[in-house]
This record gives structure tokens, C-alpha cells and sequence, in this order.
């Protein structure tokens, strides 16, 4: 029977093949995780493009690789750090080299990933937020009512304790089954699992975090694969997410064994010399050039022990006969400032080293590519639903990668949070920071900063994509803003900051 496999990968974790998977308990109707959004938030109607050079028909299962915390790399790099799935993801894939997040923090951006939607629409602003989720809106359980097996692994969502998964009254997750669980140290024996009664135990089979994600995955297969049922499983990893957030050397990010000595592409430190015209959190650099460097190769030698996960799954598959009815994608929930960039180390921040991230798709039957519109995280989701012919059951804000829409303008959201759990996903400096909107229409970009009264209390205006000179401060500048300008600018945030759906799908306030 013809199986097709949608692999997405968004930087979070790690694949494993040839070790036991130990099954979680399935997902009885229990204690929703969400809300309502309220009136007017769902519709039958998608928001996806034609397709062009894919039959979506030919697509019968998908699954999704969550990464966590990776930095954006070009097009012409994605080959240095993904050396063993480069001959699937690079040499026959489409490399998207302008791909965004709108929320550049783990939990809003994983609700993105699994609704298409903003996070002003799906309701889960902050890490603390995941409650908030409406599990019917989610992709997982819409795949799941078509027929599909639905499987999740790894770390899900912050904020929610995995234990709340497992037990007689089970917060919902919208998978049929799931191996979930959270926790930053990914060394062997420093970290616990689950059985399905919800009880934390230490697993002995000496795997890594990255290994534990590939063991659960090629058990998962190892059914699947004989079946031929359709499936859809969000397989998302730590790696290379740090292991603290404070600066001491075990809070690196873990390494693999096999790559302690392995090369790393270049690190290109990239302090901002002048950064007086951004809020004073940004004026002085968190750490020197030296810390940078091992952060930044600790992350890339992380990534190679994902990489090498993939290689062994993309390498079954291909095995099996059913890789060339595979359709793969490779994305990160957000970037990372590992190289110094804006003076900061972490993400949250509405400059381009966190809000960009690198995405690549192997799609059957197209030729390789490099991709140079801007797409965005929300996007996937409809691509989703796309290859597999399934009608989402709510409004989508993102469009399908296969069709031909051009995204006029990337938009941005970050709410405000202080808590230890912030301190832990984001570092130690991320409490201090204020809820901003940003919009970047072509090189421009316009970004406001809040109190927590919703007044605005600090703008910026950049003709650069780079964003490293204040044009609002900078006010003697041939290319300084008009009043007009900043007035056009006020009203595009605006609009994107309360849209919802999109032209496709008949939306009166549609995002772009």
C-alpha cells in the first residue's frame, strides 16, 4: 500500500531508531487543555492555496520534527549543520530562506505550529498560556477525525507539567497517543520519563534526550510502517536548547558523545557596536566573545545529534520504499542570539536573530529550490492540511507553502511574563522585558514597546532588515522617517495585531 510521510522539523529535538518504545497511555476524553476564543474565531473554511507540482491526494501521513531554540542559517550553510539529512533536505529539497516566527518564544510558537494561527487568535500569548490552547482547533485532532493515527513525543507545550497528561483524568492534547515529557537535562541518567499511570521513572537504557525522541519514533514506525495506516506524529526535541539559564558551563547545551571534537561552521560574532537607540536592556553585551563561542559551538555540535537522528529515519524510510512519497520539513520554533547579536543572549526579542529560523521541505516530485518569499511559522499547518486533502475544522491565519501567495508584510508579537519558568525557557534577563509588536513590510520595520498598561512607551523604525540603526533616534538620517510614514506604519500594526484568517478564506479582518 502507498504510504507518503510529511516529516517537519522544528528545532526542538531528535530522532532514534532500533530501541524499545515504551507506549504512553491513549488520550480518553478527559479535562480539555482550552478555552473558547469567543466568537467569530472558527470556520469550516481553509485558508490554503492551489497546490502546484503536488498531488495532495498522493500524501497520506506526516510527521513533525520539533527543534528548539536554532538559530536562522542561509540556504547556503543548511548543508554545514544537517551534514547527514543534507542529501534529503538540501540536495532535493526547497530551502525557504526568508522564514519568520510571529511569537519568538517556545510555547506561543508551538501553538502556532499546531493551530495556524497568531497568537493573539489561538489565545496562548505567553509560556504560561498552554491552558489556554483549544484542543479542537489544533491540527493534530482535526488529522485525527480524517482517520489518521496521531502520535506526539518530547516536550509539548510550557507551562503544562507532563505529569497533567497521563492518569485517570488527563489534560487533552488532541494526539490518539503520546510519549510526552519536560525536561532540559539531556544527558543519560538526568532526566525522567512517564508510564501511563502519569509515574516519573529513570529510563537505563543510557540514551540521550536526542536518542530517547529517536527510540520512541522507530518504535511508533516499527507498527506503522506494517499497518500502512495513515499517521501523523509531532516529534519534538530539546536539542539544542540550553540546560539553565544562567552562563555556567552545565548549563551548555548537551553534547553528544560522538561530536565533543565534531567541526562546527563558522561563528561570526556579531556584537551591536552602537546600540544606544534601543531600549538600555540592549545598550551593554550579556557575556564576551569567548562565552559566545562556546555557546554557539555547543548548539551546532547539539543540532548534529538531531541531524544524525534524522539521517536514521529519512535513511528507513528511503529503505522501505517510502521515502519517494515523503514529504519533509525542517523548522525551528524560534531563533537564538548565540553569536552576540543585539547585545542579548536568547530569544523573545523582535529583532531578526530571534524571529528568524531556518525552514527546509523535501517535497516528492519537486525539484530542488531555494525559496525567497517570506513565509512563516503559521504557515505550516495549512501545508498540512494541504498535502493530506483535510479540511481544517477552524480559521486558519497562515497559507499553504504549496501554493503561489506572497506574504506583503512578516508581523510580530511578544507579551510580557515574569516567572521562573520564563527565567528557565528564555534567560535571566527575559522577565525584564516589555510586551512589542512589530511589523516589517519589504526592508522597513516599525516596532513598538509597551508598559503593562498597553501604552506605548518606546518606538523603533529600521530601513534595514539587519535592524541595527533606530531611524526614530537617528532623526538627522537622509532616510528617517516621515510622520506619514510612521502614521502608515502605526496602522499596518494595527491591523495585523487584531486579524484573524485570511482573504482565501473570505476573512473581513484577513492577516497578510
Amino acid at each position: 500500500m502507498a504510504t507518503v510521510l510529511v516529516v517537519v522539523l522544528l528545532v526542538c529535538g531528535a530522532v532514534v531508531a532500533n530501541v524499545a518504545r515504551e507506549r504512553a497511555a491513549d488520550d480518553p476524553a478527559g479535562v480539555d487543555l482550552g478555552l473558547s476564543l469567543g466568537a467569530g474565531a472558527t470556520s469550516n473554511a481553509p485558508s490554503a492555496e492551489p497546490t502546484t507540482g503536488q498531488d495532495p491526494g498522493s500524501v497520506r501521513n506526516a510527521i513533525v520534527f520539533l527543534v528548539d531554540d536554532m538559530h536562522d542559517f542561509s540556504c547556503a550553510e543548511a548543508g554545514a549543520y544537517l551534514p547527514r539529512s543534507s542529501p534529503w533536505l538540501v540536495d532535493r529539497g526547497t530551502c525557504y530562506e526568508h522564514a519568520t516566527t510571529s511569537t519568538p518564544v517556545c510555547c506561543p510558537a508551538r501553538a502556532q505550529l499546531q493551530t495556524g494561527q497568531y497568537s493573539h487568535n489561538n489565545k496562548v500569548v505567553r509560556q504560561k498560556a498552554a491552558h489556554l490552547l483549544t484542543i479542537d482547533d489544533t491540527v493534530q485532532r482535526d488529522l485525527g477525525r480524517a482517520g489518521l493515527s496521531t502520535y506526539g513525543i518530547g516536550k509539548n507545550l510550557n507551562g503544562v507539567k507532563p505529569r497533567e497528561y497521563y492518569g485517570r483524568t488527563p489534560l487533552r492534547t488532541g494526539f490518539e497517543d503520546f510519549d510526552f515529557w519536560n525536561s532540559y537535562q539531556g544527558r543519560p541518567g538526568r532526566f525522567r520519563l512517564y508510564d501511563d499511570t502519569g509515574r516519573r521513572y529513570l529510563p537505563d537504557n543510557q540514551l540521550n534526550s536526542t536518542e530517547t525522541n529517536g527510540a520512541y519514533l522507530s518504535g511508533f514506525l516499527d507498527g506503522q510502517l506494517v499497518s500502512g495506516d495513515p499517521f501523523f506524529v509531532y516529534d519534538a526535541f530539546f536539542a539544542p536548547h540550553k540546560q539553565g539559564a544562567r552562563f555556567a558551563p552545565r548549563h551548555m547545551p548537551p553534547v553528544p558523545r560522538e561530536f565533543a571534537s565534531a567541526p562546527v561552521p563558522p561563528f561570526r560574532y556579531a556584537p551591536e557596536r552602537f546600540a544606544g537607540d534601543k531600549l538600555p536592556l540592549f545598550h551593554r553585551p550579556d557575556q564576551d566573545r569567548a562565552y559566545y563561542r562556546r555557546l554557539f559551538t555547543a548548539r551546532a555540535r547539539s543540532l548534529l545529534g538531531v541531524d544524525e537522528q534524522m539521517a536514521i529515519a529519512l535513511q528507513r524510510l528511503e529503505d522501505t520504499g517510502v521515502l519517494d512519497e515523503t514529504a519533509v520539513f525542517f523548522v525551528s520554533d524560534n531563533g537564538y542570539t548565540d553569536q552576540g547579536e543585539v547585545n542579548w543572549e536568547g530569544k523573545s526579542i523582535p529583532y531578526p536573530a530571534a524571529m528568524n529560523v531556518p525552514m527546509l521541505a523535501y517535497y516528492p516530485g519537486r525539484a530542488p529550490a531555494t525559496d525567497l518569499r517570506d513565509v512563516a511559522l503559521v504557515d505550516v499547518a495549512p501545508t498540512l492540511y494541504d498535502l493530506l486533502d483535510v479540511t481544517p475544522g477552524h480559521l486558519l491565519d497562515g497559507h499553504s507553502l504549496l501554493g503561489n501567495h506572497e506574504r506583503k508584510v512578516v508581523y510580530g508579537e511578544f507579551y510580557a511574563e515574569a516567572n521562573g519558568l520564563v527565567r528557565q525557557e528564555s534567560g535571566p534577563r527575559t522577565s525584564n522585558l516589555r510586551s512589542w509588536r512589530m511589523v516589517r513590510r519589504g526592508r522597513e520595520s516599525y516596532v513598538e514597546w509597551y508598559d503593562p498598561r498597553g501604552r506605548t512607551v518606546f518606538r523603533e523604525f529600521y530601513t534595514a532588515r539587519a535592524m541595527t540603526r533606530n531611524k526614530l533616534f537617528h532623526t538627522r538620517d537622509a532616510d528617517a522617517p516621515s510622520p506619514a510614514k510612521i502614521r502608515e506604519f502605526r496602522r499596518l500594526l494595527e491591523r495585523h495585531g487584531s486579524c484573524r484568517g485570511t482573504v482565501e478564506a473570505g476573512s473581513p479582518r484577513a492577516c497578510g
